[in-house]
């Protein structure tokens, strides 16, 4: 019986080429972005998930500021934190991490690594990152020890074994192999490609510098009150009865490693997900399928004229309503399965395109491995039993009789069903499509708006490690460079500050006040480089230079420029701030200069106060301002110098530019993400308005007959046909417009800086889903339209 369900269901999807097509396509599609999202969405919930006691395992959180106002929160802690939670009766492992942009050379090969950290010894203990080769126990046990991934591995000793052999870091520190690590997953906040010994680095332990993740392996996960009240009290004993007294905060927050990639508020090594994001991308996976399934019934309720005698006919001869019903059930699953197949070939040859739009490197068996071929299959049964259930029902229920007669029992109903699946179609539609343009919207405004300093055209030069004397030999051969105009360097990038810092003995202030504040250590011609603006004091003169290049630190006087934020939070005005004393971290010195308020970080977040000031100690970056056109040349003249004056140093650059685009990538992938999606959305349901308009003329070919024969125009038999699909998709205005507005504008609230949403946004969504919807209408309206009268009243 089932082996004769098959071959007539074959036999009718043959027959009807063009509908099984539609269908196939419109599944296809949607089981293979299903698929890819699917992959997506494995990957981000899966992240840190998956280390072997990962209900354990937390990093701690420094939490700062003044009781009353928004706290600083930021994953970094002292190094000392470590050594003082370590012998709490909770506390099982404690692991710090620091990550280093560094120069490796093995041979004649050489690089900058950016995926290069250092961690305690217990670090392959508490994480479970397999290792190639090694002990895990003793792998990082002693100084200048380093465990390399196999990438790595690959790269500098090709095959021969790495195990003793010594890597150069930075130019002059030697680095023994050894271990080889498996190269770290996907799924993973702490990628690496080599881990170097903690103890290598010998820094002085204390609370006065945050650099540090600080990770702990809970006894039991049951004692972490107990562990946040040990935290709670460390951080209180950090601060002075002044600075209690003066409602300073310090807290020690433990999170959980598992929530850290989609619920972290704090900077992390690398950029956090959003789990609203993976929301919307579910969203858009779900509503894709249904949208699918919904085209399948409206298609198949659509060709039920044709198919009303031959359910007659077989009724007559004796078939069963169940007969009947399973065999309409097999043709759902036939085609299901082939829209399965062809949606995973699909899916696999869109995979590299989908991980570049995406940033992500998904496998098929990757992340979640032979999870998701589970998933398909759930997603085989449900969707073939629900594109099936209702054509199979209402197909398998004509009565013989009057279908062979003709009558009008043979039309299909539910007009009103089918009609609101479509208004939820292209709601659905409408809703992606006006949410691709707000993103787009302040991607535009986020590129276009002025930051307050100029990062146009700037060469960001990486790997710089040398002194005062080497970089102002460097910086004078570089400015005579053609087409190079300034030359400065910084600890890091003015475009994305993260270095945490506190003003304190502010002159005209009480004992014990202090402000939090952002940091960025520069370069003498730094503010004219850059091209930030002073509102009161001067630029820095070589005399202020020679001030803080002084070898006793604690002769050294300092010269600071606060921005505007910073001078209103102390309560100044900008020209009496100039020459106020100050104290940064021990560094005493004068206001130099107010500057005007830059961007520093992402748009996000408020303009913070900042403080930006010279010292030569803790150089990263060197940026060049270049002019002209041939930037190809002004780079390889400035390359060509980088090797002649740091042969043990690779020549490394990317454009200040890029550091900018870099804060924004989620926002980015998600507008890319969208927008291929929404406009996939957009075609499957045009899919669905098809079936529709097909059932529609179907059912009213005697009527445009009639019309034409009394001298009705195509054109006004086309308006008569698609006025009633125009009004579902103005229905689908309607609805989809307030709900975008309410998203788009909670969306953009994220920002402290954003676009306006603009009426003429929703208006341009509305107009290209009418003009797409009537271009799909006429379709059909004009074949029905333009065919002969005689013929149409035949044909009824």
């Amino acid at each position: 019986m089932w082996k004769n369900y098959f071959r007539i269901a074959v036999k009718n999807l043959l027959k009807r080429k063009l509908y099984a097509g539609i269908n196939v396509f419109g599944l296809a599609t949607a089981i293979a972005c299903f698929v890819l999202l699917s992959l997506y969405l494995e990957n981000e919930w899966t992240y840190d998930r998956w280390y072997k006691n990962v209900s354990e395992i937390y990093r701690i959180r420094l939490d700062y500021g003044v009781k009353g106002e928004k706290l600083v929160q930021t994953a970094v802690t002292p190094n000392i934190l470590a050594t003082t939670i370590k012998g709490l009766p909770e506390v099982q492992k404690v692991v710090r991490v620091y990550h280093r942009n560094v120069s490796i050379r093995y041979a004649d090969k050489s690089a900058n690594e950016n995926r290069f950290i250092y961690a305690d010894a217990p670090f392959f203990q508490l994480f479970s990152f397999p290792l190639k080769t090694g002990n895990a126990a003793t792998v990082l046990n002693g100084p200048n020890m380093v465990v390399i991934s196999a990438s790595m591995a690959k790269k500098y000793f090709g095959d021969t074994d790495p195990i003793g052999k010594t890597l150069m870091i930075n130019g002059d520190r030697p680095f023994q192999v050894t271990g080889v690590a498996v190269d770290a997953p996907s799924n993973t906040h702490l990628k690496f490609d080599f881990v170097a010994s903690y103890s290598t680095l010998q820094l002085r332990e204390y609370w006065g510098s945050a650099n540090y993740y600080t990770y702990v392996q809970v006894q039991n996960p049951a004692q972490l009150s107990t562990l946040q009240a040990s935290l709670t009290a460390i951080g209180k004993q950090q601060l002075s009865d002044e600075e209690r007294s003066g409602g300073a905060v310090l807290n020690f927050v433990p999170e959980r490693v598992s929530d850290i990639h989609l619920y972290s508020v704090a900077a992390d090594m690398e950029e956090r997900g959003d789990i609203r994001y993976n929301y919307i991308f579910a969203l858009i996976g779900g509503m894709l399928l249904i949208i699918a399934c919904v085209n399948f019934m409206n298609l198949a309720t659509a060709r039920s004229t044709e198919r009303s005698r031959e359910v007659g006919v077989r009724k007559a001869l004796g078939a069963h309503r169940g007969q009947l019903f399973w065999q309409f059930m097999m043709e759902s699953a036939l085609l299901t399965g082939i829209a399965m197949g062809v949606g995973l070939l699909l899916a696999k040859l869109l995979l590299p395109a989908f991980n570049q739009l995406a940033d992500t490197q998904l496998q098929m068996g990757g992340a979640g491995g032979y999870r998701i071929y589970f998933v398909l299959i759930g997603v085989f049964v449900l969707v073939s039993f629900v594109t099936g259930i209702y054509p199979a029902l209402f197909l398998s229920g004509f009565r013989p009789v009057q279908v062979l007669k003709g009558s009008q029992a043979a039309t299909p109903k539910g007009r009103g069903i089918r009609q609101s699946l479509v208004v939820f179609q292209f709601a659905a539609s409408v809703f992606f499509i006006i949410c691709t343009l707000i993103v787009q919207r302040q991607m535009q405004y986020i590129q276009h708006k002025k930051l307050g300093l100029d990062r146009s055209e700037v060469l960001v030069l990486s790997g710089f490690k040398g002194d005062a004397q080497q970089l102002a030999s460097l910086k004078g051969q570089l400015l005579q460079l053609s087409g190079v105009t300034n030359v400065t360097a910084a600890a890091e990038s003015p475009v994305f500050i993260q270095g945490g810092y506190s003003i304190n003995n502010i002159e005209g202030r009480q004992p014990g006040y202090e402000l939090n504040i952002n940091a960025l250590p520069i370069e003498k011609d730094f503010l004219k480089t850059m091209g930030i603006a002073l509102l009161a004091g001067e630029d820095l003169t070589h005399a202020d230079i020679a001030d803080i290049l002084k070898e006793k630190s604690e002769e050294r006087a300092y010269h600071f420029f606060l921005n505007e934020t910073a001078v209103k939070k102390l309560g100044w005005a900008p020209e009496v701030a100039v020459g106020k004393r100050i104290t940064l971290n021990g560094r005493v010195g004068t206001v130099k200069g107010v500057i005007r308020d830059f961007h520093f970080a992402t748009m996000k977040s408020k303009i913070e106060p900042v403080v930006i000031f010279p010292e030569y100690d803790w150089f990263h970056e060197i940026y060049v301002k270049t002019g002209g056109s041939d930037k190809r040349q002004v780079i390889a003249a400035i390359a060509a110098l980088w090797k002649e004056k740091l042969p043990a140093v690779p020549f490394d650059y990317h454009f200040l530019d890029d550091d900018f685009n870099r804060m924004y990538q989620s926002e980015y992938r998600v507008g890319a993400v969208l927008g291929t999606f929404a406009t996939l959305v957009m075609v499957v349901s045009c899919l669905g308005l098809l079936g529709l308009a097909a059932l529609t003329t179907q059912q009213r070919t005697r009527e445009v007959g009639i019309r034409k024969v009394l001298g009705a125009s195509v054109t006004s038999v086309v308006a008569m046909l698609s006025k009633d699909f125009i009004k579902l998709v103005l229905m689908a205005l309607v609805i989809a417009i307030p709900v975008a507005w309410f998203v788009g504008h909670n969306w953009l609230n994220a920002f402290a800086y954003h676009a306006s949403l603009s009426i003429w946004l929703f208006l341009m969504a509305g107009a290209l889903v009418i003009l797409v919807a009537l271009l799909t209408v006429s379709l059909q309206s004009v074949k029905t339209a333009t065919m002969n009268p005689v013929k149409s009243l035949r044909s009824e």
